[in-house]
């Protein structure tokens, strides 16, 4: 038997659907061996300022199906902020927290590395639509957001077709294109731009002049919000608490180029935060139920330093050092696959 009697729970960074169904899974498997679950608000937030909710079945009853999360989220990185860990580790002794459950990406995960590494029993689950993390062949909420923006997608498509124009549709993706890709390979896209190679306009532009000569009056490109573009830089530098630049927009930029070569100006058209909300697709809530299998298991063994894994549709336990210490990109043989589906004219 495992000695945790009460484990605390937070979910940190980008929002996503899916996270109360993880949530609903994980309080009822503890419940159901009288463990108790806090809920910590507003992530590494609430931790620093002993922000803590009970949970229990009967609270997040009727929770699951549901977009965002019950116990909110922020960006807070306590490493950032002075005398802030310490409170952090006061304030796990004062609640007697035994076991601490990190639900986030890249950056949440990499702060659960360090509490970690402080003492603190972690469990972390990757959770972010940009589905980065190494390891793990799905992060929770990466479905979901594939879902949204092929569906939001499909409204303006029929509009490009209407009035023969080309259509810029821009998704999120700051360092990895998975979105990009996956919702240009569902939607038939022309062509696709990612962060992991710098897009070239010129050929774009060739692209958008052949297709026209050969007929074909309309077009859709995916963008990812962290494209870059070649022969161009970087001049956004809002960052954010964990020192990212603070992204969107570049299609606006893109048209504007394309526009300069050939006189033909795409309309743009930006997903944002449609693409993180709702109601998580049905794969998605049944992955939820695979991390919550995989981290109970953890807490009942005693495992920790880990993040949980889904491989193969099975709980895998990678370590967090292992997981955050880079992220997954998109290959060039999947990348140049979608790129080839569009260029046929």
């Amino acid at each position: 038997m495992s000695s945790i009697k009460k484990v605390a729970i937070l979910t940190g960074g980008g929002d996503s659907s899916a996270i109360n169904d993880y949530i609903r899974t994980i309080v009822i498997l503890l419940e159901k061996q009288h463990i108790e679950v806090r809920g910590i608000q507003r992530s590494y937030k609430g931790l620093i300022e002993d922000d803590f909710t009970d949970l229990d079945c009967r609270i997040v009853n009727g929770i699951s199906h549901t977009g965002g999360t019950c116990i909110k989220t922020s960006r807070t990185n306590p490493y950032k902020l002075e005398g802030a860990v310490d409170k952090i580790i006061k304030n796990i002794q004062k609640e007697k927290i035994d076991a601490l459950i990190c639900v986030g990406g890249n950056d949440t995960l990499g702060v659960a590395l360090k509490l970690s590494n402080e003492g603190i029993k972690v469990v972390g689950v990757p959770q972010t639509i940009d589905n980065d993390i190494l390891g793990t062949d799905h992060c929770m909420g990466f479905h979901s957001a594939v879902e949204n923006i092929v569906k939001c997608t499909n409204m303006v498509t029929t509009s490009a077709y209407s009035h023969e124009r080309e259509m810029i549709v821009e998704v999120m993706g700051r360092d990895s294109g998975f979105l990009a890709l996956n919702s240009a390979l569902a939607l038939g896209a022309d062509s696709l731009m990612i962060p992991e190679f710098p897009a070239d306009l010129d050929s774009l532009a060739d692209l958008i002049v052949r297709k026209r000569k050969a007929g074909k009056y309309h077009g859709l490109y995916i963008v990812a919000e962290g494209v870059q573009i070649k022969g161009a830089k970087q001049i956004q530098d809002d960052i954010d608490a964990f020192g990212h630049i603070k992204l969107g927009g570049i299609s606006y930029a893109i048209a504007e180029i394309i526009n300069s070569k050939i006189n033909i100006k795409p309309n743009v058209t930006i997903l944002g935060y449609t693409q993180r909300g709702g109601t998580p697709c049905p794969y998605d809530a049944y992955l939820s139920t695979v991390f919550a299998r995989g981290t109970f298991n953890n807490l009942m063994e005693a495992k920790f330093g880990y993040m949980v894994a889904v491989v193969n549709e099975k709980p895998k336990n990678v370590p967090i050092a292992d997981a955050v210490k880079d992220i997954r990109l998109v290959s060039k043989e999947d990348y140049d696959f979608a790129v080839s589906l569009g260029d046929v004219w």
